[in-house]
């Protein structure tokens, strides 16, 4: 049996907040619009794969 390789990305709160910062600039609008969209079924993959790196890396830093 082989297992899969698991990296491991250690980011600082700055770094935290560059990559939320990009990833809004990315689909043009806020968390809340893409919140928004999303309950109401509206976001395309992209759309939705960026709300869902964005509620991790909000995670990440305990917001």
């Amino acid at each position: 049996m082989t297992t899969g390789e698991v990296t491991v990305e250690i980011l600082s709160l700055d770094e935290v907040d560059s990559r939320h910062r990009e990833l809004l600039d990315q689909v043009g609008v806020s968390v809340s619009e893409l919140r928004s969209r999303a309950y109401a079924y509206e976001l395309t993959i992209d759309e939705l794969e960026v709300l869902r790196e964005l509620e991790r890396l909000e995670f990440l830093a305990g917001r």
